[in-house]
Formats: structure tokens, sequence, C-alpha cells
């Protein structure tokens, strides 16, 4: 099983749990923030859901209509999870404004038993969190990266929530809960802003490497080679790298086929998961 996929179904099952655990503790205490919090969870498992399609996608090999592969689909997941946790918030939004209206039409109740089962789900939300943080580094998956912020800001959610139940348990004051669930709506569209900017910038074919990085990890060339341009798109996990070079008119072509693979096999040294490195020549004068 790919490993990027056997994080998705891990997390998948916890997000679940957590998810159901926390809307059976909503509608017991009648409260939105928790209910919210549920919603927010039960998203991350679709959010799963949606990874592990794209990558089913972005693992198949190039086709003719898909020359450069697949990889672009990851990306495409994880903008989809940044969308998701827009109509989240949206949701979210609606429910807090219809509390404010009719305040007198909920009611809420909370226990000790309560408490704990929130903090028990926030506990298991920090764990999944920093499982998928740990492997989204260790794999480089921009898809895994984006469920992880995802998941993080699950983790700022339901630390909202539970201090808004414990302020509620304390004080009374019903109104907080409907402050919380507007906080929550904050801290969700502050994710979705973070997963679009770095899945964008993917789309629009950002360079993933500075060219001057990209020059100063050339080997050493001849004196009658001149770098003219270095190039990269993609993301760093699947990078496309060109290299234009100008040389000396009287090179042949086996040497310049020679000297086109030292640079693809010194760079893919250098970095890790370069999908493709083009090396393009001009005659020098």
């Amino acid at each position: 099983m790919n490993p990027v996929a056997r994080v998705f179904w891990i997390t998948l099952g916890c997000n679940l749990a957590v998810a159901i655990g926390k809307m059976l503790l909503g509608i017991s205490t009648g409260m939105l923030a928790i209910l919210a919090d549920g919603l927010h969870s039960l998203l991350d498992s679709s959010g799963n859901v949606v990874g592990l399609v794209a990558l089913r996608y972005a693992a198949q090999p190039p086709d003719d209509e898909h020359p450069y592969g697949h990889a672009r689909f990851e990306t495409l997941g994880a903008l989809l999870l940044g969308l998701f946790l827009v109509v989240a918030a949206w949701e979210i939004f609606k429910s807090a404004l219809e509390r404010l209206i009719q305040p007198a039409a909920h009611e809420l109740t909370i226990d000790s038993l309560n408490l704990v089962v929130l903090l028990a789900t926030l506990l298991v939300n920090v764990a999944v969190s920093r499982y998928q943080l740990y492997q989204a580094q260790r794999l480089q998956s921009v898809l895994l990266r984006a469920d992880a912020q995802h998941t993080q800001s699950d983790v700022w959610v339901t630390s909202a929530v539970l201090v808004s139940m414990l302020c509620v348990h304390m004080t009374g004051w019903a109104w907080l809960d409907t402050v919380t669930a507007l906080v929550v709506v904050g801290l969700i569209l502050r994710a979705a802003w973070q997963i679009a900017r770095q899945t964008v910038a993917v789309l629009v074919d950002t360079a993933p490497y500075a060219p001057e990085t990209l020059k100063a990890l050339l080997p050493p060339l001849a004196h009658d080679a001149h770098v003219l341009r270095v190039r990269s798109r993609g993301t760093p996990k699947t990078a496309l790298i060109d290299v234009d070079l100008a040389l000396c008119p009287r090179t042949t072509i086996d040497e310049a086929n020679t000297l086109a693979q030292h640079i693809r096999d010194h760079l893919n040294s250098q970095l890790e998961g370069v999908q493709e490195i083009e090396v393009h020549f001009a005659p020098r004068s």
C-alpha cells in the first residue's frame, strides 16, 4: 500500500470516531459549538476519503492525455479539502446567526462526563495532528500536509469549544456558546486560506526551487559551457526541472548527451523527489 494512503486510512478511522463522539455530545448537551466541532471533524473524515481518491489518480503512470503524469491530482485533492472547510464554516455561521436571533429556543445541558468526553476527543485530535504532520514532512506529500493542517485546525477548534464549555458550565452564560461558534468559523477559514495558498501556488506553476539555488547545485562545467537558464515547477516531491546550456558549436552529440546525463545524476543526488530533469542546448557564439 502507498505509505501516504496508509496514513490516510489510519487518520480516517480516528476522525470518524472523534466526529461521532462530538456530534453525540453536541446533541446531548445542546451546545452549538460542539455540534460545529463535530461537523468539522466529520469533514476531516470526508477529506480523508477525497485524499485517498486523489492519491489513486495521482499514482497512475503518464499517458497520452497526461504526458507529465497525474501528480497534480494530489494537489487538486488538497484544494478540495480547503473548499470543504469553507462549506463547514458557512454552515456553522448560519447556525450561530439562528441562535443569536432565537437564543431562548435552545437549552444547554452540561455535566462533568461531557467535559471528560470532549477532552478525550481533543487528545485524539492532538495525536492525529502530530502523526500527520510528521508523516507529511517525511513523505513530502502536499496532499497529506494539507490534510494535516485540516486536522490541526480541529485541535484549535476543539480547544476553543472546551474552554467555552467550561465557562458555560461555571457561569451559566449560554451566549458564550454562540460566540465560540463564531470563533470556530474564523479558525476554520484561516485553515482553508493556508491550504488554498499552498495548493494554488502549485497549480499556477510557482517554482519550488529558486533559479539561484538550482544554479548553485549544478556540477562544475567546462569553460566553454554556459548556463543560460534554470527553471522548475511542481512541488519538491514531483519537481520538473529545465536546464538550458550554451555549448561550443564544436561539441559533439555524444559529448552533449554525456554532459546532460552528468547534470541529471548530480541534481538527483542533491534533491529528493525530482520527477524529471530536461537539459537543453544552444550553440554558444
